[in-house]
Order: C-alpha cells, then sequence, then structure tokens
C-alpha cells in the first residue's frame, strides 16, 4: 500500500467516522451558507504538511479562476482514509466529488459500486494536453472501457531508509545482498540501536516489504496468482521468502512494538535517530521535509535475496485522483484536477518531496536528490512489482497480512501460512 503518513489538523463540516479519530482539514473550506453557485469536494488522506499545505495554493488558484466555485478539500488521517474512512464519505449525503486513490483493484471496486466516472473525454482535452505520457494511465482504465483517475504521483512503495550518521559512525556501508543486510543489523543492535523500527498496527507497512520480498523468493507469476489466491499461500516457495521475515524477528532485529506502533510514530522514532533504519515508501520524504530537519540519511532497495525473481525489482504503485460518477459537478471538477497536473501544480508536489507522474516532474523545481532519485528508480527499474493489497485480491492480501503481522511478531511461519491458506481456500 502506498499510502501516505500522519494525522494532522481537523476538517470543518466532516462527520467523524465510528470508533476512529479523525484528524482532518477542510483548508478553508467553503462556510456554512456559501452564496458559491457550485462547490465542488475533494477528498484525500493526508500526505503530511508539506503536500496538505498545497492544497491551499490550489484551492486559492481555483476560486481567483471561477469566482462563483467554491473547494471544500478533506483531509482525513491516512489510515482511516484508506479504511472506513473514504467509504463512509463516499456514502454520505455530501460525497466528495473527487477523491484519492490507488491504481488497481482498489480503483475497479470503485467503478463497479458506481463511484467512479470514466473521464477519458476530459483528459483528452485542452486542459490536460501534454501533461502525461501513455505509460501514466497504466493501470488506470477498466478492461480498455476508459481511464477512470487522473494521475497524480508514482509511489516506491518500499525501500530502506538508513540514517547515514550511524552507519558512518559503526563503519558500515549499505547492504547489497541478504546476508550483507543481516551483517549490518547485528552491528547496530551490538551497538546498542534498535536495527530498524516498523509501524505495524495496521499491518501494511510489514505486509508491504513482506510482499516484496514473496515477489523477490517466489518470482513474480507465482507471486501474482498467490496474491490473487490462484495458488496456495502456504507453499514451499511461500515459507521459504516469509522466513526472511522471521529472521529479523527471531534475531532482534526490530522493535517488539512492531505490531501496535503506528506507521507515523515509527516514522518520528526514525527521525530522532532512535533506530538506524525504516522501511517505508517513498512518501517519507514529504514529513521529512518538516519532521527530519538536520537529519542525514537515505536509502537503499531491498538487498538481493536466493529466488526466481527479479533481485533487482521495485515495489511500487501509482495513484491519483477519481472522479465521483454521482457528482453533479464533474466538469467542475475536472478544471481542479487539471490544476493538480498543470506545471504549477507539478512544482508543488516536486517542491513538497513528491513524484509526480506528469511529463516534466521535476522542470524548475530545486528538488531533493533523493526525491529525484526514488523517481528514477521506479521508471527505469526492470520490474516494478504491485503490493498486495493494491495490485491484487484485496481480501487475499489481508489474509497474507495478518500472516506477516502474526510471523513478524514472533510466530511459526508455518502455523500463520497454514491460517492464511485455510482463509484464501474459503475465498477461492
Amino acid at each position: 500500500m502506498a499510502p501516505s503518513t500522519a494525522p494532522r489538523r481537523l476538517a470543518a463540516g466532516v462527520a467523524a467516522v465510528s470508533g476512529a479519530a479523525l484528524v482532518l482539514s477542510a483548508l478553508t473550506g467553503c462556510a456554512p451558507g456559501s452564496d458559491a453557485d457550485v462547490v465542488i469536494r475533494i477528498a484525500m488522506g493526508s500526505s503530511g504538511d508539506a503536500v496538505d499545505s498545497k492544497f491551499d495554493d490550489l484551492k486559492d488558484q481555483y476560486e481567483d479562476l471561477y469566482p462563483d466555485r467554491e473547494v471544500e478539500i478533506i483531509v482525513q488521517e491516512d489510515d482511516v482514509y484508506q479504511t472506513t474512512g473514504l467509504a463512509t464519505l463516499l456514502s454520505s449525503r455530501e460525497a466528495p466529488d473527487a477523491y484519492f486513490e490507488w491504481s488497481g483493484p482498489r480503483m475497479r471496486n470503485h467503478v463497479a459500486d458506481g463511484d467512479g466516472a470514466d473521464v477519458s473525454e476530459y483528459l483528452a482535452g485542452e486542459a490536460f494536453a501534454g501533461r502525461f505520457d501513455d505509460g501514466a494511465f497504466t493501470g488506470m482504465d477498466v478492461d480498455g472501457s476508459g481511464i477512470y483517475m487522473v494521475p497524480w504521483t508514482g509511489d516506491v512503495t518500499d525501500v530502506v531508509w538508513y540514517n547515514k550518521e550511524i552507519f558512518d559512525s559503526l563503519g558500515l556501508s549499505v547492504p547489497t545482498t541478504w546476508d550483507e543486510f543481516m551483517d549490518v543489523c547485528a552491528a547496530i543492535k551490538a551497538s546498542g540501536v534498535t536495527p530498524i523500527v516498523e509501524g505495524n498496527k495496521d499491518q501494511w507497512t510489514v505486509g508491504n516489504w513482506a510482499a516484496h520480498i514473496a515477489s523477490r523468493v517466489l518470482g513474480e507469476d507465482l507471486y501474482a496468482q498467490t496474491m490473487n489466491g490462484e495458488a496456495a499461500m502456504n507453499s514451499p516457495e511461500m515459507l521459504d521468502a516469509m522466513s526472511y521475515i522471521a529472521e529479523i524477528a527471531e534475531k532482534g532485529y526490530i522493535n517488539d512494538s512492531v505490531n501496535a506502533l503506528p506507521d507515523d510514530e515509527a516514522n518520528t522514532q526514525f527521525f530522532l535517530g532512535k533506530a538506524a533504519m525504516i522501511v517505508i515508501g517513498s512518501w517519507l520524504m514529504a514529513d521529512a521535509a518538516t519532521d527530519a530537519e538536520g537529519l542525514d540519511f537515505d536509502y537503499f532497495n531491498t538487498p538481493a535475496l536466493e529466488g526466481a525473481g527479479d533481485q533487482t525489482s521495485v515495489l511500487g504503485i501509482s495513484t491519483g485522483f477519481m472522479v465521483n460518477a454521482k457528482s453533479e459537478h464533474i466538469a467542475e471538477t475536472m478544471d481542479f484536477l487539471a490544476l493538480v497536473a498543470s506545471t504549477e501544480g507539478t512544482k508543488l508536489w516536486a517542491d513538497a518531496g513528491l513524484a509526480p507522474m506528469t511529463v516534466d516532474p521535476f522542470a524548475g523545481v530545486d528538488a531533493d536528490p533523493r526525491t529525484v532519485s526514488l523517481a528514477t528508480l521506479m521508471s527505469t527499474a526492470s520490474t516494478v512489482v504491485a503490493p498486495s493489497d493494491s495490485g491484487y485480491d484485496i481480501e487475499v492480501a489481508a489474509a497474507f497480512y495478518d500472516a506477516v503481522a502474526s510471523i513478524i511478531g514472533g510466530g511459526n511461519v508455518q502455523d500463520a501460512l497454514d491460517t492464511a491458506e485455510k482463509r484464501v481456500a474459503e475465498i477461492r
């Protein structure tokens, strides 16, 4: 999952999701009693202050261009948005006109539910002319019937971020193989520092990494078959793959609180130097822009393993904004999304540490070299693998993530995978 980061502010006019504290912001959305002819609502999970605040700029630009319109931007804590938050918004009386989503199964599910509009005609229009290469729309169609998403960013979903000061103080080099990685972890642990911190409370952080490892060991074809429920979850190949995750737990190379800690708190611990490494996606750069001042850190891809897959593969997914097919203001909403994809909008996202999917993502921007490097990593990778919960069957992914959480928490690999296979067999 490509998800992005921590809770930020409280949005006006948005009901709290039952059982979950939403930290939201209307980003100065329309006031009660507004006399605007058109109000459009845009929903998303928080990507951090550096990104969220840029929508203020787009809101102002849009309302200057169209004085008879107003924009309400709904920002939810990201994990809430991905689970119950967006679904609740879409079923509400004031459903969003557009909403952030990943390409792949989640997008297709929205289309099947009648919540996704075909925006092909608008994307072919003058407002979007020259903004995207054809490859930007990969995974954003449904059986060739049309395009259902306006591309926004490309996310590398997992890399190993490391504290360069800790590495340098211990004389450590970036590992290129798993054995070297384990040696690095051993040296860090011996120094009294936690080697890896992860916030797996919602299961997707370690789940993403485990999916990448599975693709490397099983090979991309068997990985895809497994995550679609077509091959056994407890196969010998998967047992081998998850043994890598078990090794981290068994040797104490990860925080004891891994399955209780939220992902944003894990990010904070890494930024504070309480752990030498964290495995998470490219969106960490957006948080780092405001929360990691003075920290010298970089990343490396998951080291090479023993397996049938491409050992240089990248785990990644594209993101974008869908338009609600039930919206009464589709044309007006597309006008706003055209600003998101414009040259000026692209600069906003690149400045905030994201990798926009437009044709000139870093033109005229003094982008962080790590952000540019991540975009290059994804665009030049020989193999890009989709996370299990974004590219494949979501129910199968849930069973897999439960197994991974058990294993990283110290559970038996065979037992965890057998349990997952029973669930998948019912789905199958």
